[in-house]
């Protein structure tokens, strides 16, 4: 994943943690209902902020597969070649 497509999926993602925890898409879970016990509106808030943070580390962790970073194999054999 290039440069480019990082920043244009982590501008994304931004954009939807802030419409889905934002009015008025996040009145939809304001109602006196309970899951497992807890209020609707705070374990809604909950769980998009966890799915929030996993699509980020997702990101992230495909940012360094896509980015060539080399292996200790890769730096034994070319001990005087810079990163860059």
């Amino acid at each position: 994943m290039g440069k480019i497509k990082l920043t244009e999926r982590l501008i994304g993602l931004f954009v939807l943690g802030s419409l889905l925890l934002n009015f008025p898409l996040f009145s939809i879970w304001d109602h006196d209902e309970f899951v497992f016990g807890w209020p609707l509106l705070p374990t809604a808030a909950f769980v998009i902020w966890l799915l929030i943070i996993v699509a980020l580390a997702v990101l992230m962790e495909w940012r360094g597969a896509d980015a060539g970073e080399s292996t200790d194999d890769e730096q034994t054999q070319h001990p005087l070649q810079l990163d860059r």
